[in-house]
C-alpha cells in the first residue's frame, strides 16, 4: 500500500485472515469492513470526513482517531497531510499480586524518603497540583480518594460506560463526571460503574492516597481505560492523555500523569506513534507523564544479536499451552538486507520473506503464518520485519524457528520482540532471550520518567522489572522506586499487597507532584515540570551498594529519594 501505513495494519488489509478476537484485526469491524486507526497529519483535514473518513476525533498535536471504510485507507495515504496511518495495540499493567504480607507501606515510603520528616523542611504534600491516572478505574467511595466530606476526584471519565449525546464529550466515548457529580454519587452510596480490576486504586493510593499516598493533599482526575469495543486500548490511553491535557492547559493547573501500561510494539527507540504522541504534547502545559518500565525483565520475551555476512542466526520461539495467536517483530538497520525463513516445529519451510516482496503466507497444520518486510517509514529509521502466527482452534505447539539469513550485512545489530503474555493464552517465549531492553513502550519514550522496580526491603534491583536501554542506547530507566510488598487501596476498604513497576511509577508520580507544589504552586520556581523536574528526581537519586556502574540498564540513574531531590532549592 505505502510506507506511510503501518506494516500490521497492511498485512490485516492483504491477508484476508479475518479470525473473531484476533489481535491483527484490533480496531477492525468486520459487519461494516471499517477501521478505528491513529492518523498524524499536517494542517487542516476536515474536508476529508463526509468523503474518505466516516468519523474523526481530533487530538493535540496533529493526531487524530477516525473511521475508515477499509477501501478507503489507500486512498487516505495518498494525501500529502496525511502523514501516517497506524493501528492501535493491546496494553498490560505492570503491576501484580504482591508476595510479601505487611500492614502498613510505612518502610517503602521511608525508602524514597517520602515521610513527613524527611521531607519536613518542606513540608509539601502536593497541594494545588493535579494528578491523572489512566488505569482500570477505582471506586469513588474508598476513603483513600476523599478529604473533608468530599471527593478529591476533580474529574472521573468511565470510558466503559455507553456514550450518550445529552452529557457528551468530544471523544465520543463514555461518561466524563465532574466533582459535584461523584459528591451526589457518593451520597447515594453508588460508584460511578462495575470496576474490573482493582489496579487503578492501587497505583492512585500509592500516588496519592490520602493515607497511604505521597501527594496526599493533591488533586485527581481519574481516566478509566475502556477495556472493550470498538476503540482499542492504544486509543484509549491517547484519548486519556489528550483529556489531560487539556484540562491542565485550560485550567492553568500543574498535573502528573500516570501512565502504568506498556506493551512491546515497537522498536524502542521512541519512534512509536504513542511515544511520538506524548512528546509532542508535553511540551504544550506544565505536565509531567510518568510511567513503568513494565514487567517482562524475566519473560523471556526479547532477544536481540549481531549479524555477519557468513553465518546466520537462529530465533528458537517455544509455543506451549493453547495459543491462538501471536506476531513476532523483527527490528533491524535498514542498511543490512537479510531473508527470513519460518521453519515448524517440524522442520518443514513455511513461510519465505525478502525485501521488496509483498505480504506473503504459509501454512502448517492448523496454523497460519503471514509477514511482512517494511522499508522505514517517516518517523524511524528502523526497518520492521513482522510475522503473524495464527489459529483457527490453537497453533501448532513446538519450537518455531525464524532464522535470519544474511545477503549484505554493514552493522548487523537487530532486536525481536514477542507480545506480552498478558493478552494471550497459553506460553510464548524465546528459547534464547535477553533480558537488556525489556523495556516496554512508552518507558521508552524521550519525555517520560520511566520508573523500574527495585526491592526496597533488601536494597537490590528485581528481576521482573524491565531493563534498558533503549534500542538506540539512551539512558533508561530514568530512576527506580519501590515495588515489591506494598500495600495499597483495594474496593471500598479494602487493602492489598502487590508488587510490580505500576507501583513504582506511582511513587514517582507522588514525588513529581511535591517538587511542583514547590516549584510552581508555592512560586519559588515556576519552571518545575518536564525535563526540569525530571533532572532534579535524577539529582537527587541514591546508589544502590550493590551496583557500582550508574547510569545502568538496571535502575537507571539510582533509586528515589525525594529528600536529596530538595537539597538546595
Amino acid at each position: 500500500m505505502g510506507e506511510k501505513i503501518n506494516p500490521e495494519l497492511e498485512l490485516a488489509i492483504n491477508s484476508d485472515a479475518y479470525t473473531p478476537g484476533s489481535n491483527l484485526y484490533l480496531g477492525y469491524d468486520k459487519t461494516r469492513d471499517e477501521w478505528t486507526l491513529i492518523i498524524r497529519h499536517s494542517g487542516e483535514i476536515d474536508d476529508l470526513e463526509g468523503t474518505l473518513v466516516n468519523e474523526s476525533v481530533y487530538l493535540l498535536g496533529g493526531f487524530a482517531v477516525i473511521k475508515i471504510y477499509t477501501y478507503n485507507i489507500y486512498y487516505l495515504q495518498l494525501d500529502p497531510r496525511i502523514l501516517y496511518i497506524d493501528k492501535a495495540s493491546y496494553y498490560s499493567y505492570g503491576a501484580e499480586r504482591g508476595t510479601t504480607a505487611s500492614e502498613q507501606n510505612t518502610y517503602a515510603r521511608y525508602a524514597a524518603c517520602l515521610t513527613d520528616s524527611q521531607v519536613g523542611v518542606m513540608p509539601v504534600y502536593g497541594d494545588g497540583v493535579c494528578i491523572g491516572v489512566i488505569d482500570s478505574g477505582l471506586d469513588i467511595r474508598n476513603e483513600e480518594f476523599c478529604r473533608d466530606g468530599r471527593t478529591r476526584l476533580l474529574r472521573y471519565w468511565n470510558q466503559n460506560q455507553n456514550y450518550e449525546n445529552e452529557s457528551g464529550n468530544r471523544y465520543m466515548m463514555g461518561r466524563i463526571y465532574d466533582r459535584e457529580e461523584l459528591d451526589e454519587l457518593i451520597a447515594k452510596g453508588r460508584n460511578t460503574g462495575d470496576v474490573i480490576s482493582t489496579h487503578g486504586a492501587e497505583v492512585t493510593s500509592i500516588a496519592a492516597g490520602s493515607s497511604l499516598g505521597a501527594a496526599k493533599m493533591a488533586d485527581l482526575i481519574m481516566v478509566e481505560q475502556r477495556l472493550e469495543g470498538i476503540f482499542p486500548d492504544t486509543i484509549s490511553i491517547m484519548f486519556g492523555i489528550d483529556f489531560l491535557v487539556r484540562y491542565s492547559m485550560n485550567e492553568n493547573v500543574p498535573l502528573v500523569i500516570n501512565l502504568s501500561y506498556g506493551n512491546n510494539y515497537g522498536a524502542h527507540d521512541g519512534t512509536g506513534m504513542l511515544e511520538n504522541f506524548i512528546d509532542v504534547v508535553s511540551r504544550m502545559a506544565k505536565i509531567n507523564v510518568v510511567t513503568g518500565t513494565g514487567n517482562d525483565g524475566n519473560k523471556r520475551l526479547h532477544t536481540s544479536g549481531i549479524l555477519g555476512n557468513v553465518s546466520f542466526d537462529d530465533l528458537n520461539i517455544d509455543v506451549t499451552g493453547g495459543v491462538r495467536n501471536f506476531g513476532i517483530q523483527i527490528w533491524k538497520n535498514y542498511i543490512d538486507n537479510f531473508d527470513v525463513l519460518v521453519y515448524s516445529p517440524a522442520y518443514d519451510i513455511v513461510l519465505y520473506l525478502t525485501e521488496g516482496q509483498l505480504p506473503a503466507n504459509g501454512r502448517f497444520g492448523s496454523t497460519h503464518v503471514y509477514g511482512i518486510y517494511q522499508p522505514p517509514t517517516p518517523f524511524n529509521v528502523q526497518q520492521l520485519i513482522y510475522i503473524f502466527f495464527q489459529a483457527d482452534t490453537y497453533i501448532d505447539e513446538g519450537v518455531w524457528k525464524v532464522r535470519i539469513m544474511p545477503k549484505s550485512i554493514v552493522n548487523g545489530t537487530y532486536n525481536a520482540y514477542l507480545p506480552s503474555d498478558a493478552y494471550i493464552t497459553g506460553r510464548v517465549e524465546f528459547e534464547s532471550a535477553n533480558a537488556f531492553g525489556s523495556l516496554t513502550i512508552p518507558a521508552t519514550s524521550q519525555s517520560v520518567i520511566s520508573a523500574a522496580s527495585y526491592d526496597q526491603n533488601r536494597d537490590a534491583f528485581v528481576g521482573f522489572s524491565g531493563r534498558g536501554f533503549t534500542s538506540d542506547n539512551r539512558i533508561k530507566p530514568d530512576i527506580a522506586a519501590p515495588g515489591v510488598g506494598i500495600v495499597a487501596a483495594a474496593g471500598i476498604s479494602d487493602l492489598t499487597v502487590v508488587d510490580g513497576t505500576s507501583i513504582s511509577a506511582a511513587f514517582v508520580s507522588g514525588a513529581a507532584a511535591l517538587l511542583m507544589e514547590w516549584g510552581i504552586v508555592r512560586g519559588n520556581d515556576p519552571f518545575m515540570y518536564g525535563e526540569k523536574l525530571k533532572a532534579q528526581l535524577i539529582k537527587g537519586a541514591r546508589q544502590i551498594e550493590t551496583i557500582r556502574q550508574y547510569p545502568n540498564r538496571y535502575v537507571g540513574w539510582g533509586t528515589l529519594c525525594v529528600e536529596r531531590s530538595f537539597e538546595g532549592l
